[in-house]
């Protein structure tokens, strides 16, 4: 019987947080009379059925339960424990295949001699640079107080989906979307998101004909009347009459393209919208509807407004006092910036502060999470390494190759450095693993970009397991994950730490996706390996033969140990996806797209962990083809059900996104390569 069902939303919207319904077990035959809280992921359990929770009606007061009666529980688990660990014992044991290539590998190594020491090369880096900008305007700019604007970046404020963070988050989020930095540069001057965010709000007048909102586009640019070549515009050049905000430019190109299906749509379509959001998005920040920063006394769902709708929708008092508050802060903000004396304005913010804490302690975030969150911002770390990882990567690429060619050329020296390097970047990378989830609250693969900083974590790990092999495989590891977190940082993959729906708020979530994800890191090292022994075949003359075969045949063992070690955690990601499913909801399989691709994957690199015993097709240039293209199994699995594709474990929402112009031209490169590989497919 139900006794009550109660339903927790993330402060200040509509998403739900949990729900769960508290019932009273009667069972008169055993005078059992009991209650139990039922929600996700806690299940009832009574004389062989299970009670879900499955969802509510939508007046939010009843229950929906789903029931189920399956003595098949346990044997399925105690089934799956025996597979899992069947799979890893024939991993480990001495005489399996894993052991074999593993002593192949070895031997291959010990007949190449090893090398020299390659020097380093330099990295640089060029950030834009809007000198035209400098006007009078810019001592206003400049003058806001870096110390101060920290101070304002650790302000709390809640954002559209209910999560509370400190500005600074959003203020980091909103310059890297209409500037594409995440930090402003005017000339030789250089301001972060903070102050810059706090003058668009302090000072609108000024910042409106600042060149922030990136262009970069000749038809845009000469839609708004910029120069063909201008890089970023202006608030104000989007406007005929930019006092009045009317006039606006974009306005009936950004109909034409919203009427367009996405496939539809050509290059000025998309850059029309893109700015068109950025536009939109420095309004939002001049009118301040973007910073909500005031919580409503005694809300039930605990809702923060911005400064104009508080205003407007708090009690007399309470609105009042907010006035008040803003007042003092916006008037020392002014006279800092006249005088240079910040002492004022420093005691005002703490009163915005005081404010937050008294009335919005329920769900205020600890001084330590807002510290943690403003450090994540500010190191930035999985867009700094990536360059590191390919830098390295390449270097030693290019190392070993010479090493392939040059039997006596030394690499000894130059390896342990190169492994040194990885390993700092390896900690640091674990370390921001860390502390984005310490950050959100939860394990750091609920989403797309969360899964792929996992994924190249997987791989570098994966590179470490066989590093004392190869350093071709060091090599192949550190290009391959600066590769996943550059594909990370790309525009269409949200960096934004995100709130958790309550069906994913599982550990068996997240050691499911923990171990399924992480084989996709050593089926990427298996299919680059591959990728690398081709380039090999092509390079491959008389002259050097023998040694570019035993390269071959070292490397392709290593990528037949990577692909064994992925494909158990692949299938073992698949039996605790079961486990998940059958105690979240009561099935085990639903044939959801993500669900089936994953099977797909699985028998496609079961038969090329097995194409060994098909004689006739065995080859190790077939083998490296095969690792090579199986992996389009897995960017299916990945990219295509998360973003083409419906379903639960999908990120797409309405139409999908065309495919990439460079999906197709890469797979043109890669059967390009095979085809001129193909001649000298044989070995000595």
């Amino acid at each position: 019987k139900l006794v009550d069902f109660q339903l927790d939303r993330y402060p200040g919207s509509m998403s739900p947080a949990s729900y769960a319904s508290e019932v009273e077990l009667i069972d008169k035959e055993r005078d059992i009379n009991m209650l139990y809280r039922i929600y996700m992921n806690n299940i009832l359990e009574h004389r062989g059925y299970r009670f879900f929770q499955s969802s509510y009606d939508q007046d939010e007061m009843g229950t929906i339960l789903s029931v189920n009666n399956d003595p098949g529980t346990l044997p399925s688990y105690i089934g799956y424990f025996l597979l899992g660990l069947g799979m890893f014992w024939s991993l480990f044991s001495k005489e399996n295949r894993f052991a074999q290539l593993s002593n192949r590998a070895k031997k291959a190594s010990e007949q190449k001699v090893v090398g020299f020491l390659l020097s380093l090369g330099l990295l640089f880096s060029i950030t834009p640079s809007n000198a035209e900008d400098l006007n009078p305007a810019l001592k206003t700019i400049l003058s806001f107080d870096k110390e101060h604007a920290k101070r304002f970046g650790e302000l709390i404020i809640q954002d559209s989906g209910g999560r509370m963070k400190p500005l600074d988050t959003l203020s980091t989020e909103i310059l890297a979307k209409i500037y594409k930095s995440s930090s402003l540069v005017i000339g030789e001057h250089k301001l972060n998101a903070n102050q810059v965010i706090l003058g668009m709000m302090a000072k609108p007048d000024v910042y409106r004909d600042l060149k922030i909102i990136r262009t970069k586009n000749e038809g845009v640019n000469k839609i708004i009347g910029a120069k063909s070549d201008a890089q970023y515009a202006s608030f104000s050049q989007f406007f005929v009459d930019p006092e009045s905000l009317s006039g606006y430019k974009l306005a009936e190109h950004v109909d034409s393209a919203n009427r367009k299906e996405p496939k539809h749509r050509d290059l000025l379509d998309k850059a029309v919208l893109e700015i068109d959001e950025r536009v939109n998005i420095s309004y939002s920040v001049y009118s301040g509807a973007l910073i909500k920063i005031w919580p409503k006394p005694n809300d039930v769902n605990n809702k923060w407004y911005p400064t104009v709708e508080a205003l407007q929708t708090f009690s007399q008092e309470n609105s009042l006092k907010i006035r008040d508050i803003a007042f003092e802060y916006f008037t020392s903000l002014d006279s800092a910036i006249n005088s240079g004396n910040w002492g004022v304005a420093n005691s005002s913010i703490e009163k915005i502060a005081e404010y937050q804490k008294f009335y919005g302690a329920s769900v205020t975030p600890s001084y330590t999470r807002i510290k943690a969150e403003v450090l994540y911002n500010y190191a930035n770390i999985f867009e700094r390494i990536y360059p590191l990882y390919f830098l390295i990567g390449f270097v030693l690429l290019i190392a070993s190759f010479v090493k392939i060619l040059k039997p006596k050329f030394n690499i000894a020296m130059f390896s342990k450095v190169s492994l040194a390097l990885l390993t700092t970047l390896f900690f640091v990378h674990t370390f921001g693993i860390g502390l984005r989830w310490y950050v959100a609250g939860h394990a750091p693969w609920s989403d797309g970009y969360e899964s792929m900083i996992y994924i190249s974590w997987a791989t570098v790990l994966a590179g470490f397991i066989f590093s004392k092999r190869s350093s071709m495989t060091m090599a192949s590891t550190a290009i391959l994950t600066g590769l996943i977190l550059f594909v990370a940082h790309l525009n269409w993959m949200n960096p934004q730490v995100t709130n958790l729906v309550p069906v994913l708020n599982s550990y068996w979530l997240s050691i499911h996706v923990a171990v399924i994800t992480a084989s996709y890191g050593f089926l990427g090292l298996g299919a680059l390996l591959g990728f690398i022994t081709i380039l090999l075949f092509i390079l491959k003359n008389e002259k050097n033969d023998m040694h570019i075969s035993l390269s071959i045949k070292e490397l392709n063992s290593i990528n037949e140990m990577s692909i064994m070690i992925g494909l158990a955690f692949l299938t073992l990601g698949n039996f605790l996806g079961g486990v998940w499913a059958n105690e979240s909801w009561g099935r085990y399989w639903g044939w959801d797209p993500k669900e089936t691709w994953a099977l797909v994957t699985i028998l496609i690199y079961a038969v090329v962990v097995h194409l060994r015993f098909i004689k006739p097709i065995y080859s190790e240039f077939n083998y490296s083809v095969i690792s090579l293209l199986s992996y389009t199994s897995v960017i299916m699995t990945y990219f295509g059900v998360n973003y083409y594709l419906a379903g639960m474990h999908s990120y797409a929402k309405g139409d999908p996104v065309p495919v990439p112009d460079f999906v197709p031209i890469t797979y043109a490169i890669l059967f390009l390569l095979i085809a001129v590989a193909f001649r000298n497919r044989k070995l000595a």
